[in-house]
Order: C-alpha cells, then structure tokens, then sequence
C-alpha cells in the first residue's frame, strides 16, 4: 500500500477520536519505529502521522514472541499458552523425591506365564522328590488316583525288539537310534465285544471306544516313563505314524504284516485282513508303545502293574 495513502487514513482516524482522558495512542509497536513505522507527526498539531517505511531495520521474528521469546511461567507452551502455575506449587505438591527410581525393564522381567510355569515347575519338583507328598497334595481333591477305564480286558506284553524290526522302524523313528542299545516294544490288546473282520455300526463305534482308551493309556504310559528320563512314543491308530514324533511316510497299522514279530497272526481275507490274537482271536484291537528303556526295567514293571491293578 501507498505509504501517503495509508498515513492520510490514520490522520482521518486519529481526526474522529475525542480528546481527553479517553483518548488512547497506538502501542509502543508503532511509536517505538521498531515494526517500520515513524512518528512524523509536525510540532504543535493535534493530529498524529506515522509513515511506514520499508527501507527501516524490521526486527523479524518478533523476540517477544513464539519459542525465541522468554518464558513465561505462566505460559509454557509456544505462543503463551499454557497452564498457570499457581505460586504455592510447592507447598501443594511437597517436596521433590531427587532420587532415581528403578524402571522397570520389560525385557528382563518375567511374564505372567513364565512366572506360572516356575511355580508349577517347583511344585512338581517338591512332589516328585519328596517322599509322601502326593497324600497330602491330593488329599482334598481325590480318594484315590483315578483309573483309565476298561483295564481290567487289556493284556499288555511286552517284547525287547526283534532285529528286523528295528529296522523296519528305523525309518519311523528318524531322530532315534533304535537299532543301537534297549529298544522296547509293549503291545496293548484290548477284548471287544464284536469280531472286528466284519463292519456295522456297533463295531464302528466299539472300535472308536477302544481306540480312545488306547490312546489315554499309551498318553499315561509314555508320559510316566517321560518323567523317568525314558524317550517313549506310541503309534497313532488313525494314522500309523508316531504320536510324538515328526512326521514319515513309513506306517505302521495294527494289520501290518510285521506284528508278526510280536506274536500276532495277520489273516488276509481277500478284501481286507485282519489281526488274530492268540487269546481273544479276531475280537481283539492292538496298540503299540516304544520306549528307550530295558525289557526289565523296574519303571516298565511298575507302570503295568500300576495300570492293570
């Protein structure tokens, strides 16, 4: 804008003003000269003129403003905003702890899980190998240790490997030597009500009964043997292949022709065979167990007994 121009328009404003006590002057902005703007108002009249002159040293960014300004207790933030603090600060807050506190370390400290496992860890660890825990453990929740059912028809047996078995389950059993020192086989025959050459819906849902009760026992026994420093593992009847283990394409089903080497007879009856128990006959289902350790290994014994009781 023209400088005449504007200096002509403040000299109208300044015109209708009223005089006396009422009366306010521009701020200290503009008569300062510190923004550009000069008071060139002649001596002796009433109406003030101040000229803009852009040629004038601009102080720019304003110091008293923004993050360059000085702080304000008041106002903390930039531009004047901000909470005001009230002068009794300390005296509401109190004094000021000075010494550092210990953060707390996400990485080092313990989860939730981890700390459950080590109690459930130290637990087992006292009952394990405190003699006569278990009464006092269980006294409150069980009269008795709970029995898998259908015991009572199962006849287990059990065979220190034949030599060409092992073989046979070399490749079963990648990660295990089982052609190198004890290499234990127990089988689990089970009486059935039906004989299970033939097929209906009675003998479907018996078989799927017994191939339950298997799988419990065989989660018992390889479990407790765990416990006792053995590598146990047992066939999937559904699948032939090792429970625990990592998957093969070598199987091994209850009418496999190598549990012959076990004491079974294998019937073929041209559209399907069938495994003969020497006791029960054809009305008999047939699991297997494998285990590191020894045919006559205390912890084997006590195991069955403990099961067929």
């Amino acid at each position: 804008m023209n400088p005449l121009l504007m200096a002509g328009r403040l000299a109208n404003l300044k015109s209708k003003v009223p005089s006396g006590p009422a009366f306010r002057h521009f701020s200290g902005a503009f008569s300062g000269g510190s923004r550009g703007w000069k008071n060139e108002t002649p001596q002796g009249s009433k109406t003030e003129v101040f000229v803009y002159s852009p040629e004038s040293e601009i102080t720019w960014p304003d110091p008293q403003l923004g993050v360059l300004g000085t702080t304000d207790p008041n106002f903390a933030f930039p531009g004047y905003i901000g909470a005001q603090i009230p002068d009794n600060i300390a005296e509401i807050s109190g004094p000021r702890n000075t010494k550092t506190s210990n953060t707390f370390d996400i990485l080092t400290a313990p989860t939730k899980k981890e700390s459950q496992v080590h109690a459930l860890l130290n637990a087992a660890d006292y009952i394990k190998y405190t003699p006569g825990t278990e009464v006092d453990v269980c006294v409150d929740l069980l009269d008795e240790f709970p029995k898998i059912f259908g015991m009572e028809s199962v006849e287990f047996s059990v065979h220190d490997t034949p030599v060409l078995l092992r073989k046979e389950l070399g490749a079963m059993f990648p990660t295990k030597n089982v052609e190198n020192g004890p290499f234990t086989t127990i089988t689990y025959s089970q009486k059935t009500e039906h004989d299970m050459s033939k097929w209906s819906e009675k003998i479907e849902d018996e078989r799927e009964m017994k191939t339950e009760a298997f799988v419990q026992t065989a989660k018992e026994i390889c479990g407790r043997l765990k416990e006792e420093g053995y590598w146990a593992d047992f066939i999937d009847p559904c699948s032939g292949t090792p429970h625990y283990g990592s998957h093969s394409n070598t199987s091994l089903f209850e009418t496999d022709e190598r549990f012959r080497l076990l004491g079974f007879r294998i019937e073929d009856l041209g559209c399907c065979k069938v495994i003969l128990h020497p006791k029960y006959g054809r009305n008999v289902f047939v699991g297997c167990i494998m285990t590191d350790a020894s045919k006559n290994s205390p912890v084997v014994d006590e195991i069955l007994e403990d099961l067929s009781a």
